[in-house]
């Protein structure tokens, strides 16, 4: 027993040394000197990519004044009110209405009178008669401008290209410049007698003709080209 205890032990020894033993993994090599390859679109390279004008608002006014889908509009004409049968005395009205803004105001008119419960009242918007004067919804301003009014849609012709439009206050006016292509200075205007847009001017300014339509309130407005040379704005 003590000559194969020796014997023994180098045995053991290899034994333990070949069960520990794990296959070697492989080393794994990561390049990163590489970067992605940015993908181009079918549609545009370098060579037709448009470069921005850093000194050109993002914004221009056309974008910032119109809207681009004008609300179908539904006009309110009438309504009724039935009185209880204890109203004896009107005392007050009051209305409230929606702003250009969304926001809603309200208006109140003071007022004092009997009153017959046995009849409602009526709230309607009060149609003006035809004015006597002559209505211009067809002229030329400047031989190069032609324009239609129809109630709150204008139909204006010229071989001019518009640069800019926006409007003014006090008096509300929505203005449209048109680059000029000449040096000859034109001065003009018309008075329409339309009821939503009453003047129209023409004036020159530097290198451009600036058309002033001169409105009775607050609109908002639309612009589209024609396909024959002119523009068609909408007022609401």
């Amino acid at each position: 027993m003590k000559i194969l205890l020796p014997l023994l032990i180098p045995f053991f020894i290899l034994y333990a040394q070949d069960s520990q033993t794990l296959p070697k993994i492989p080393d794994i090599t990561i390049d990163t000197s590489t970067t992605p390859k940015e993908i181009p679109t079918p549609n545009e390279n370098n060579d037709t990519k448009e470069i921005r004008n850093p000194f050109e608002s993002v914004v221009t006014p056309k974008q910032s004044g119109q809207i681009s889908n004008p609300p179908q509009l539904s006009l309110f004409t009438q309504t009724t009110l039935n009185l209880p049968s204890t109203a004896r005395k009107i005392k007050k009205i009051t209305l409230a209405y929606q702003n250009l803004d969304g926001s809603i105001s309200t208006i109140e008119q003071e007022l004092n009178g009997d009153i017959d419960w046995h009849f409602p009242l009526i709230l309607s918007q009060e149609i003006k008669p035809e004015m006597q004067s002559q209505k211009l919804q067809d002229f030329n301003l400047g031989k190069i401008f032609d324009f239609h009014i129809d109630k709150q849609k204008i139909t204006l012709k010229t071989h001019l290209n518009m640069i800019r439009d926006f409007t003014l206050a006090s008096p509300t006016r929505l203005i449209l410049d048109f680059k000029s292509n000449s040096k000859k200075v034109l001065q003009d205007f018309i008075q329409t007698n339309l009821p939503i847009i009453s003047k129209v001017d023409l004036q020159t300014h530097l290198d451009f003709y600036r058309i002033t339509f001169t409105l009775d309130g607050q609109y908002k407005y639309s612009i589209k080209n024609l396909k024959e040379k002119g523009l068609e704005i909408e007022l609401f």
